[in-house]
């Protein structure tokens, strides 16, 4: 019996030419279809070799660009400040005996009024509240505390100091009296 079981596995191992012929094509294939996705395989590295290149560069790029922008950020707003510069110079080469408070004042107010222009023109506002104006702690800074009667809540009492803001983002906080109870 285990000649017999000897035999039946030899003959299943033995193949005929045309089972031969088809093992052969049948590797021959697989050997091509390899071949081709090793080479859709090496193209696919390629491509993404190029594209991790490219994005390297455009990161560089755009760094290179942001730095740029960060040193000439404040150029527009330097370049508005040369008039106001221009005249306070003009104002101290003034001859002092030639010259009264009044107009030395008056000038003082030009030059005062074109450097809030020149602001007002990059954006940027004032923060000056009047009396009575209700304390906020994101644009005043409480100086001093004023006992008072006629304000329940933390009201602005005086200005003591304008404030700034750019683009509604507090530069500098006024600072201001507020009122307490007595």
């Amino acid at each position: 019996m285990a000649d017999t079981e000897k035999n039946n596995t030899q003959d299943e191992t033995i193949e005929s030419p045309a089972d031969a012929e088809v093992a052969a094509e049948g590797a021959s294939a697989a050997d091509s279809e390899l071949e081709e996705c090793r080479r859709e395989r090496d193209q696919l590295f390629q491509r993404l070799a190029r594209i991790q290149a490219d994005f390297q560069n455009s990161r560089r790029r755009l760094e290179a660009d942001i730095e740029q922008r960060l040193q000439f950020a404040n150029a527009q707003l330097i370049k508005s400040m040369f008039p106001v510069i221009d005249n306070l110079e003009r104002a101290l080469s003034v001859d002092e005996s030639k010259t009264d408070v009044k107009a030395m004042r008056k000038g003082m107010q030009i030059t005062l009024d074109q450097w809030a222009k020149a602001l007002a023109s990059q954006s940027v506002t004032v923060i000056a509240p009047a009396a009575g104006t209700p304390f906020d702690p994101t644009i005043h800074e409480a100086i001093l505390e004023q006992p008072s009667d006629q304000y329940k809540e933390p009201t602005v009492v005086q200005l003591l100091q304008k404030g700034y803001q750019l683009h509604g983002r507090t530069l500098r906080p006024a600072q201001v009296a507020v009122s307490k109870l007595a």
